[in-house]
């Protein structure tokens, strides 16, 4: 595979390497592939003495100049570069290295490349370097440009950088490679598990404001669940009621939130009605639903309604009940 030079655009990179097959095979042609094969294996011992050393810009140098001799080294060379400019929390040089590996593999890397970019941004307040690269895939001829951003915040929100996750999206709505709504779910989640609430309320949003994003059941779930785990039992009501209205038909998580937070918030009797049309849909319960609609029960005076539940839940089978599997988001999609 040709390299191409390293100040080129993205795309021309991905253009040299589609094209430069024949010219490969000519200097591989011209050249004794034994010696050939040897001084790839001799750069690839010197560009790894280098990292080991800790010289990783003359590690990146070496990687450089071999685009002249249109010789790439295998991908471990380049991952392992990579991870050290992570640990060493190298932003330049990381976004440098990732794009390098981006350009030879044309596709999606492995999660551990997108988690080692994260982190050298760690401690970093600016993300110049980041914004840069990612614009440049955004306008590059790339099949999978937007997989590639979007694999990125989710690397980001792993490493618990949700400033630089929402910077991300913003910059997006700039760039010619648009959030979709796997983007807005992605980072709709990463705001309710860090309890920003309110973030994902002006996430939403913008959501309904973008023509060309249509809020799906996995939306609404995700909001329902941030705002019940925030104790925001109002919202959860109104996003409900919104999601029923748009012909979203709620599912297992659906119910689960909503009942969960009208019977802690005090009205039982909405939470019983959504228990009640749950099971005439044929949507299995949880336990979890059972004991949640009991003990609010308890603590409302209801208590032979409790009763009737508890024995409900006593003489219903475990194949009747949902479990763990059945709130796996991939299930459900």
């Amino acid at each position: 595979m040709v390299l191409a030079p390293a100040e080129c655009s993205f795309s021309a990179m991905h253009s040299l390497i589609d094209t430069g097959g024949e010219a490969l095979k000519k200097t591989a042609e011209n050249s004794d592939s034994g010696s050939k094969f040897v001084s790839r294996i001799d750069y690839t011992s010197l560009v790894e003495k280098y990292r080991r050393d800790g010289n990783l810009s003359a590690a990146y140098d070496l990687l450089q100049s071999l685009q002249d001799k249109n010789i790439w080294l295998l991908v471990p060379v380049f991952k392992n570069l990579l991870a050290a400019a992570g640990e060493k929390k190298d932003t330049k040089l990381s976004c440098r290295a990732f794009k390098m590996m981006l350009v030879q593999a044309g596709t999606p890397l492995s999660s551990d490349c997108y988690l080692n970019l994260a982190r050298a941004f760690i401690n970093a307040d600016d993300c110049v370097h980041l914004l840069s690269l990612l614009k440049e895939v955004s306008e590059s001829s790339l099949p999978c440009r937007l997989i590639v951003v979007n694999r990125t915040i989710l690397a980001f929100a792993e490493s618990r950088q949700v400033d630089k996750v929402l910077k991300i999206v913003e910059k997006m709505r700039e760039w010619e490679c648009k959030p979709d709504v796997i983007t807005y779910n992605s980072v709709l989640d990463i705001l309710g598990r860090a309890g920003l609430v309110n973030e994902m309320l002006r996430l939403l949003s913008s959501m309904k404001e973008d023509c060309d994003v249509s809020l799906n059941i996995i939306t609404y779930n995700t909001v329902l669940n941030g705002m019940r785990k925030a104790c925001r039992f109002d919202m959860c009501l109104v996003l409900y009621e919104e999601m029923v209205q748009c012909g979203i038909e709620p599912d297992l998580l659906s119910y689960t939130a909503v009942i969960d937070s009208l019977g802690r918030s005090g009205n039982t009797k909405e939470a019983l009605r959504l228990f009640d049309e749950m099971k005439q849909r044929e949507i299995r319960p949880s336990v979890y639903v059972y004991r949640a609609l009991i003990d609010c029960l308890k603590k409302t005076g209801e208590f032979n309604r409790a009763l009737q539940l508890s024995d409900e839940l006593k003489n219903t089978s475990a194949l009747d009940l949902a479990g763990p599997q059945d709130f796996k988001r991939h299930l459900r999609r």
